[in-house]
């Protein structure tokens, strides 16, 4: 590392201050990666005397990722998968999270901490999620967002690697200032022999007790015929999956003043069960064309399909609880850790959600090489993402004013206990509400590309010139409404049940003529049992809504509980046509219709170079500039004006309240009135990114490579940031009295945002001492602006005769920062020793990543916790984790193939808002162990065990300020077994 160090520039040596710190804090995978070296000098040195090595599985995949990166004239890093649907994890988030600087969101939704996801969610790449997504160096998106790619959602069976790039090149597609990650399918071409592939297993999740059956097949051949050689390849994967997670919660700590001293106090207190299951589709059609020895043509149709599924059960007292004062425990923080709820009001729900996600990719590429010299390709894509959600809950309510809830959340392993005897008794619940969620997204996207590349023939130095241009046409439209909350009979607040006419108990089948006797069945009484596996105690039971009610749709959901509601109110269910109707709100900042479109225009230019022999001796490299136009336009609500609460002019002028004033509120009043919903509007904004890059490599010896680079990247803002729309409102106190702190506010989205840009630099050192074996360390540094924030700025706005200056909040450019840090590498096989113990191998690496400046974005501007959060300084960037690692002892001989691995990241910031509890959430130190063992039975069948989860890691969540966060959520998740066999010929 100290070659790396010493080339570096005056802007990386904090780096190296950093790197130095974090050693001196004793991190024991650092000095132990330093003391492999010396066995991996003294394999290189004996492996002429060693006998022949069979190269397959682990050892395989090994190799060729790491011929990848050796090769590369970029710093990138890949995950191969020799064997046919055999990635070393079952999903392609899981296994990008092995690679150095790679860490793993392990929730779908960051706003959504509450649920957490089997296979992980969001991927960062050195600690920003600023990731740019490809399947085979082309476009790729999720239409729930128009822009990166829901790994989650894509089949890691069809895929044959994945290579991220982690500095940028001028002729690759702009968007991605963490990297880009680049999911490769099998061509024909790949083989020049047939390939018949299958694979089977069944998965079992423990805590859900059930498993699931998963399969793909893989055809590939080609043929010599009299119009040239033509390749196909068709395959097809389908992949369930099932999990279960428990939890137990409370929601955000209140300060309270108690005995004359300062206590954080939750505002709820609950337990929540969800079974959570999904289908994953995928096929693959490749075919290939090579008519002469200059050209060759390849189609490619790749169709993904992900439907997830998942019912919840929850009960808590969310009133929020009063704690009885006697009884209460608090930390040396005073943070209240234990005690009992004298009088809970327990509140129950089932929520049922589905969703159907669908991306289809079509491509058409031509290379043309007439000779040594010249070489040209020309490449046509469309594609397509759909994405269509149901959420659906139903409410249940406790009559259980003598129930008491206990607790302890002290420790690791928390208790919770509802006593009340009357809790299992059907007819003390009655029907309290419902809320339902729609949505419809869909974006698509058409690109071309041309590309030629000239090449020296003898020229000392310049090896190749290439140019090329690249042109899109994206459209991205969003159909949401908001969360459709409605009271059915009553809630905890109102009247004894026995007592209120009002009030339909589920033991009841409706109200009078409305009665429906299909909704004495709509409830179950839902044991939490096995909860935590045991480790936790029953936390009680309760009457819900079953899966039949809340998971056949919200028309057939209303059909039973319409019966329910009295004369003061009631629930509607949300249809098609409710889009149109909806607003961007607080629930949802994509609330309604929303259209964006963006088109693209780049050109670029790339010069490789290099020499064996010079006075700093052999090196190459490239140098490049891209230069992309991007066209965005937003088509939606322009405005809508909250109406104006409190009287009228009127009753203005006859008050005689101090400090009113009349001139304001009948300026506000008129504005109201004159128009609560201006007409849609379409914008549009313009832009052109200038973007340099520099790579390059030397040869230190034939196994030790440097590598520099310098470029500059863009990441565009996402869809939802640009809405077009505004949402006005005035604040008055006592009706009349102007609010000081502005009586004339507004928010809203931007569509006039630019991309966040970034200088960066990263270098590395690698030795590479064996085929399967290296020691390879980076530094990166970027310098960053342009983040998206909140700012203010006042805007007038013309309605009913009154122009009035608003103080309007959105999203806007301009904010600075730096990330910076390092990472280590570590992989071999220690062919070197005796007999079977040859078989052993190890990786390992480590990642260390540091931040100072720049600001979070609120996802949903409309959301005051979420802008008050965005804006706190002292909180650190979100899903930045400091330290992270890897390791891995793997086994490979005798036809066994075995991995034990363990992935490890420290306590990052999730989210500087959560939904509901509105406070900044913190995800603690998570670390999972994972393995697996294959055995080749023939040359072309394996069977094997996989396991994730194995030591059912616990999952901790923390909420507050950076000051104090106490932990508010336990919850365990399965340890999941899958059987495999696979079979290639």
């Amino acid at each position: 590392m100290g070659v790396g160090i010493s080339s570096i520039g005056v802007a990386e040596r904090s780096v190296a201050t950093d790197v130095r710190r974090a050693l001196r804090g004793g991190l024991s995978l650092t000095v132990g990666t330093c003391l492999l070296v010396a066995s991996a000098q003294s394999s290189a040195q004996a492996k002429d005397g060693l006998e022949e090595v069979i190269v397959t599985g682990i050892r395989q995949s090994l190799e060729s990722a790491q011929q990848i990166k050796q090769e590369a004239e970029q710093i990138v890093d890949s995950v191969t998968a020799q064997d046919i649907g055999a990635l070393p994890d079952r999903s392609v988030s899981e296994a990008l999270q092995r690679i150095p600087g790679i860490t793993l969101q392990r929730t779908n939704e960051n706003r959504d901490p509450a649920r957490l996801a089997s296979e992980g969610g969001g991927v960062f790449i050195r600690g920003l999620s600023w990731v740019r997504s490809e399947t085979n160096g082309r476009d790729v998106f999720s239409a729930n967002n128009g822009r990166g790619l829901s790994f989650e959602d894509v089949s890691a069976d069809l895929l044959s690697g994945i290579n991220v790039y982690k500095n940028p090149s001028a002729d690759m597609i702009e968007g991605g200032i963490g990297g880009t990650v680049d999911l490769r399918t099998r061509m024909p071409f790949d083989s020049s022999q047939q390939i018949i592939a299958v694979s089977a297993d069944y998965n079992y999740a423990d805590l859900l007790e059930d498993g699931f059956f998963s399969g793909n097949a893989l055809f590939s051949d080609s043929w010599d015929t009299g119009i040239g050689r033509i390749g196909a390849l068709f395959s097809y994967s389908i992949g369930n999956i099932g999990n279960r997670t428990d939890s137990i919660q409370t929601g955000r700590y209140e300060a309270q003043q108690i005995g004359g001293q300062e206590r954080y106090i939750p505002n709820s207190i609950g337990w929540r069960r969800i079974d959570w299951e999904q289908e994953r589709t995928a096929a693959n059609v490749a075919l290939q064309w090579q008519p002469n020895d200059e050209t060759v043509i390849s189609f490619q149709a790749l169709q993904a399909e992900a439907e997830p599924t998942d019912i919840e059960y929850a009960m808590g007292d969310y009133n929020p609880p009063s704690f009885d004062p006697a009884r209460s425990v608090y930390n040396d923080q005073g943070v209240l850790i234990g005690g009992v709820v004298p009088s809970a009001h327990v509140m129950t729900d089932s929520r049922y959600t589905e969703q159907h996600k669908k991306t289809s990719d079509y491509s058409v590429n031509v290379k043309y090489t007439p000779n040594d010299n010249w070489a040209m390709s020309a490449d046509l894509q469309y594609v397509k993402s759909t994405a269509d959600i149901l959420s659906m809950t139903a409410y249940t309510g406790a009559n259980n004013t003598t129930g008491t809830i206990d607790f302890d959340l002290s420790g690791d392993t928390p208790y919770m206990q509802w006593n009340d005897p009357l809790q299992s008794e059907k007819a003390n619940y009655w029907w309290a509400a419902a809320m339902d969620h729609l949505e419809d997204n869909e974006a698509d996207e058409v690109a071309v590309r041309a590309d030629v590349e000239y090449t020296f023939d003898d020229n000392p130095f310049l090896k190749s010139f290439r140019v090329g241009v690249r042109a899109t046409d994206k459209d991205a439209t969003t159909r949401q409404t908001g969360w459709n909350w409605g009271l059915l009979s009553q809630q905890f607040w109102g009247p004894n049940p026995a007592n209120d006419p009002n009030i339909v108990l589920i033991t009841e089948p409706g109200f009078g003529s409305n009665t429906n006797p299909g909704l004495l069945d709509a409830t179950q009484l839902v044991n939490f049992n096995n909860f935590f596996r045991g480790d936790v105690n029953m936390p009680g039971v309760g009457w819900l809504p079953t899966k039949a009610l809340v998971g056949h749709g919200n028309q057939n959901a209303y059909n039973l509980l319409r019966n329910t509601q009295s004369s003061f109110w009631g629930w509607t269910p949300l249809s098609d046509q409710s889009y149109s109707t909806a607003r961007p709100g607080g629930d949802n900042v994509t609330g309604g219709v929303n259209d964006q479109g963006e088109t693209t225009q780049a050109a670029y230019a790339v010069i490789r170079f290099g020499q064996d022999d010079s006075f700093v001796g052999r090196f190459d490299g490239n140098f490049g500039v891209r230069v992309v136009k991007t066209e965005s336009t937003a088509a939606g609500l322009a405005m809508t004006v909250t109406p104006l609460q409190g009287g009228d002019p009127a009753g203005c002028a006859a008050s005689t309240l101090p400090g009113k004033d009349c001139a304001a509120f009948n300026a506000a009043y008129a504005f109201a009135n004159g128009g609560a919903t201006l007409p849609p509007v379409d914008e549009s904004n313009t832009y052109t990114d200038v973007l340099p890059t520099l790579n390059l490599r030397f040869f230190l010896t034939d196994d030790v490579q440097l590598r520099f680079a310098a470029g500059k990247a863009i990441y565009r803002p996402s869809f939802s940031q640009m809405v077009p729309y505004t949402s006005l409102s005035f604040t008055f106190t006592d009706n009349y009295v102007p609010n000081s702190q502005g009586w004339a506010t507004a928010t809203g989205g931007n569509p006039q945002l630019e991309p966040t840009k970034s200088t960066q630099f990263d270098t590395s050192l690698e030795w590479y001492f064996a085929p399967g074996g290296s020691v390879t360390g980076a530094l990166f540094y970027k310098e960053i602006k342009d983040y998206i924030f909140i700012g203010n700025e006042e805007e007038e706005y013309t309605s009913g005769g009154e122009t009035i200056s608003f103080l309007t909040s959105r999203n806007m450019n301009g904010s600075e920062g730096k990330v910076k840090g390092f990472e280590i590498a570590y992989q071999q096989f220690y062919d070197m020793l005796p007999g079977w113990l040859g078989g052993f191998g190890l990786l390992a690496n480590y990642t260390f990543v540091d931040s100072s400046g720049g600001k979070n974005t609120a996802v949903n501007i409309l959301e005051s916790p979420q802008v008050i959060g965005a804006a706190d300084q002292e909180l650190p960037l979100e899903g930045m984790s400091e330290n992270s690692y890897n390791v891995a002892l793997m086994y490979e001989k005798y036809g066994i193939s075995a991995r034990l691995a363990y992935n490890w990241r420290e306590e990052y910031l999730l989210t500087t808002s959560a939904a509901n509890i509105q406070r900044p959430v913190w995800m603690e130190d998570y670390g999972q162990l994972d393995a697996s063992v294959f055995y080749s039975l023939t040359k072309s069948i394996k069977v094997g065990v996989q396991g994730t989860n194995l030591m059912n890691s616990r999952t901790y969540l923390d909420v507050g300020g950076s000051d104090l966060h106490p932990r508010y959520s336990w919850t365990d998740t399965d340890r999941r077994i899958a059987f495999a066999v696979r079979a290639s010929f």
